[in-house]
């Protein structure tokens, strides 16, 4: 039951992660700007791309953390 429910949990944090990652592809994809010219907006982009990596390294040390519990690697 607790491998099902590491497996469930495993899978939705990587669900996150990949839409964090679909939204950080979408931010610089097409800037609608010129970071030459926009420095405000430039920093805007820079300071929203840097939560996303936070935020997404912070993901991958739960998933890694589930992982090594669901395994045993962990104990």
């Amino acid at each position: 039951m607790m491998a099902t429910n590491v497996t469930e949990r495993i899978h939705t944090l990587q669900d996150v992660l990949d839409a964090l990652g679909q939204q950080a592809s979408a931010a610089t994809e097409n800037p609608d700007f010129d970071p030459r010219e926009d420095m405000g907006e430039a920093l805007y982009l820079a300071g929203q791309l840097a939560a996303i990596a936070k935020t997404s390294a912070t993901i991958s040390a739960m998933i890694a953390n589930l992982w090594a519990t669901n395994t045993g690697d962990g104990a």
